[in-house]
This record gives structure tokens, C-alpha cells and sequence, in this order.
């Protein structure tokens, strides 16, 4: 980190309750003590059973040279720590990394959506590091928290940074983009994520598009041209705007998309540009629009057609997104328990048709959380889906997904491939009985169902 703590207490008009060591530089920002290392500064956070004020002195024993404390808390600060008074230390986190932002001169690129940000903030990031040194957002850390502590990690060899920005509900999007100042923005799309929170897909865009404002009229927003939800939104950017989609009106867009063995290849065209004809390193329609999106994005930043391609096979999504494990015993598990909603569960299906071919097909889903109005209209939408594509089996875990199999037998599905296991074991023995050797399985469900633990039992049952 590029700061003292001296500008660190004036970044945040902090006061000082032990005195600064003025010209001492810091290394990173943390929150936990646990992981805290030398000349690191300690952000103190209160959570719902724990308050980082407990853990003060085990920073400083990690090494930490400074903290911020709320003011009016009777602390007992270990000897040596520089200790800055804040009315809060969450909103002094917030408060440091905008003023941080501010030196520096680089591209930022936001990304947000309900479906495909954190692919597409990879593909972004996969790519434009073939020639540039990118920030890239790390994990999770995409929110209130996360974010601010991704800028501090900003240093003055960062030639562009790619930051992704979820959302629960309205005014953290304006939040993170006030803090960030990205001079592009991305929206994949418009899903049905949190719909408790915002009430209505319309909500959702509102809350989405909070981004908009924050870019400056010599940035650019980049979004899906087939998301209607965002048209009157786009229609008020005062920035360049650029589009991507399958509609012949985007700017960037996919006019063919061919499946052989499993791999998809894509052209793509966009005005002033040769068109180009690429292999997609993800597989699934949905991720065609998340490499669109990507490749207008690095255009925009000044790669070549080639360097884009380049990067495309460095693209790592992490655990649990559209991961490929086979089992001893031969079985395909796609392993996308990451999170869920009716419009991701819907693509996760398609993939699971497209990778399988000619082989037995077996979706395990599990409840999506956080729906609001739309839970039981969401389950039934996926029910209908299994139906239409008439996997050969059915397996579904939770309460809610009970919907999905009720759908899809009221759709025609034969209720004899419908299995409803009490746990993930359960589940994981019904697959042992159901697949064999090349066979696909499809694992799916909200984060809160932790759906990877049937791959977990899958494989321990096989050893």
C-alpha cells in the first residue's frame, strides 16, 4: 500500500490516541488478525458474534504497526501500535480507500450482474494481462468490505484493475462506484438474484445501474444489448456506450456458434474490426455473451485480436463454477454449486446437454434461496425445463426443490425419475446407482445448500 500512517489518519480525519510513527510506510490493509503480517494496519470490524477491538493485541503480535479504533471504546492498545480514533472503522475502511483510489491514474474496469460477473471478470482479467499488470478482485471480496481492501492492494506498477461489485439490495452498487470511480463499466445481465432485497427484476436493474453515474463522460459502459430491463437506463448514459448480445443491433456480436464434442466456437463481429472466429475456453450459450463482453472491454483498452486470444486459455473460474470432476468409477460431475437462480440453473442445464451428448443425464438441484415472490414460479420454471429436455434422471434436495419435481411430473417427466433424498449422501448413493462410466451429473443449488458436499460423499463412497 502507497500510504503512511500519517496520510492514513488524514485520509480519514482520524485522531490520533497513540502517537504516529509519521513517516512509516504500510504494507496491506487487514481484518483479520490471524493473517496479519509485519507493517500491516489492522481494521478492527465489528460482526455478528465477534469485534475485531478483541483481537488488537494478536495483530500487533502478527506484526501490525497500526489500527483504527472506534472512538469512546476502552481499549487497552499493545505498546508501539499507532492507534487512529475513527467514529467507525468500517466506514474509515471506506472513506481511506476512496481517497487511495485517487492516486492513481489507470483504467478501472467495474464489473457487476446478476449472472456471469465473476466468469466475465476473469475472462477481462485473463486477457488484459497478457500485456498490462492487473488488479483483478480476489475471491469474494466484492462487496462493502472486500472492495475497499482490493483498492488498497493498488500500487503504483498496476496499469489497469478489473473490479467486480455484487450487490443485495439498493445503494451498495452507487457505494462500491463511488469508492472505485471506474472509468468503464460492465453489466452482464438482469437475473433474479435477491429479489427479496429489490422486490422485481425492474428492481434489480435500478440497483444494477446504480453504476452508471459514477462513470465519467470520457468512460464507457459495455452491456448486454438483449437485456431490455436495461434499455431506458442506457438511453440516459451521458459516456460512451458499447453493446454486446446476439441481437444484430449490438455493437460486439455473435452471429454463429458451433458445438462439436463439447467445444463451442464462436465468431464475432463488431464494426471497424475483422471479424473474429475463436474457440470458447467456457463452455454454454450464457458464457458466449460473458467472452463478448470481455472482448469488448479489451478493445476498448487497446488489445489486439491476437493478445485477446492469447489470454483466453489462462481463464481460471475457481471451485465449484462449471467445475469438471470425474470420479474413479468414470462418472462427469459438473460441479456448479458456487450459487443459484432460475436464469443460471436454466444455462448450468443447457451446458449439462451440451457436454453429455449422447450420454445419460442426471440433474441434482438443490433450492434456490432468495427469491422473494418469484421462489415458487422460479422452481417450477426449472421443473418444466428438465421436463422439456427430458434428462433421464432427477434428483432434487431441499424443501423448495420439491416444487421443480412436482413441475416437471405435472409437465409429463415420468414421476419413476424423480428421486427425493433426505441428504447429500442420500443423493450421492442414488447417483452411484443411477450413472456409470461417461455419464454426466449436473450439481446445483443456492449457496446455502451446499450441494458440493454430494461430490464430497460421491467421491469418498467410491474409494
Amino acid at each position: 500500500m502507497e500510504m503512511t500512517l500519517e496520510e492514513i489518519c488524514a485520509a480519514v480525519d482520524g485522531r490520533l490516541l497513540v502517537p504516529a510513527l509519521p513517516k512509516r510506510r504500510v504494507n496491506r490493509l487487514s481484518i483479520d488478525s490471524r493473517i496479519t503480517l509485519a507493517a500491516d494496519f489492522f481494521v478492527p470490524l465489528a460482526g455478528t458474534k465477534t469485534d475485531g477491538h478483541e483481537f488488537i493485541a494478536q495483530a500487533a503480535q502478527n506484526g501490525a504497526i497500526g489500527c483504527f479504533s472506534s472512538l469512546g471504546r476502552t481499549v487497552s492498545y499493545p505498546e508501539g501500535m499507532t492507534v487512529i480514533g475513527v467514529s467507525s472503522p468500517l466506514l474509515a475502511l471506506q472513506q481511506l480507500a476512496a481517497v487511495y483510489r485517487q492516486k492513481f491514474v489507470l483504467p478501472v474496469v467495474a464489473v457487476t450482474g446478476s449472472v456471469g460477473k465473476t466468469t466475465t471478470k476473469e475472462l477481462i482479467a485473463a486477457t488484459l494481462s497478457v500485456s498490462l499488470k492487473i488488479l483483478k478482485t480476489e475471491g469474494n471480496l466484492n462487496n462493502h468490505i472486500g472492495l475497499p481492501l482490493m483498492l488498497s492492494r493498488l500500487d503504483f506498477s498496476h496499469q489497469a484493475a478489473v473490479l467486480e461489485m455484487g450487490m443485495s439490495g439498493f445503494g451498495e452498487i452507487d457505494l462500491l462506484a463511488r469508492l472505485a470511480q471506474p472509468s468503464v463499466a460492465v453489466i452482464t445481465n438482469i437475473g433474479e438474484s435477491h429479489l427479496e432485497m429489490v422486490g422485481s427484476r425492474e428492481g434489480i436493474a435500478k440497483a444494477k445501474c446504480e453504476l452508471f453515474p459514477h462513470v465519467p463522460l470520457n468512460g464507457t459502459v459495455v452491456a448486454n444489448a438483449d437485456e431490455r430491463l436495461l434499455v431506458p437506463y442506457l438511453e440516459k448514459v451521458g459516456c460512451q456506450v458499447l453493446t454486446f448480445g446476439f441481437s444484430a443491433a449490438a455493437t460486439v456480436r455473435c452471429v454463429a456458434a458451433d458445438q462439436e464434442n463439447g467445444k463451442m466456437t464462436v465468431q464475432i463481429k463488431q464494426d471497424g474490426y475483422t471479424p473474429l472466429t475463436l474457440p470458447s475456453p467456457l463452455p454454454g450459450r450464457h458464457n458466449i455473451y460473458n467472452l463478448m463482453a470481455a472482448l469488448a472491454v479489451g478493445r476498448l483498452l487497446g488489445l489486439t485480436d491476437e493478445e485477446f486470444t492469447v489470454g483466453l486459455p489462462r481463464v481460471l473460474l475457481g471451485e465449484m463454477r462449471l467445475e469438471k470432476v470425474q470420479t474413479p468409477a468414470g462418472i462427469n460431475v459438473l460441479n456448479d454449486a458456487y450459487n443459484a437462480s432460475p436464469t443460471s440453473m436454466a444455462a448450468a442445464i443447457d451446458v449439462l446437454l451440451e457436454q453429455a451428448g449422447d450420454a445419460a443425464k442426471i440433474a441434482v438441484l438443490g433450492d434456490m434461496l432468495e427469491l422473494g415472490w418469484l421462489e415458487e414460479e422460479g422452481h417450477r420454471k426449472i421443473g418444466n425445463l428438465v421436463a422439456a429436455h427430458a434428462l433421464d434422471a432427477l434428483i432434487v434436495l431441499g424443501r423448495r426443490s420439491q416444487i421443480i419435481a412436482d413441475a416437471a411430473i405435472a409437465a409429463g417427466y415420468p414421476s419413476v425419475r424423480v428421486f427425493r433424498p433426505e441428504s447429500h449422501s442420500d443423493a450421492a448413493n442414488l447417483i452411484v446407482r443411477l450413472a456409470g462410466s461417461g455419464d454426466w451429473v449436473l450439481l446445483k443449488g443456492s449457496r446455502g445448500m451446499r450441494m458440493e458436499d454430494v461430490l464430497v460423499e460421491l467421491l469418498e463412497g467410491e474409494k
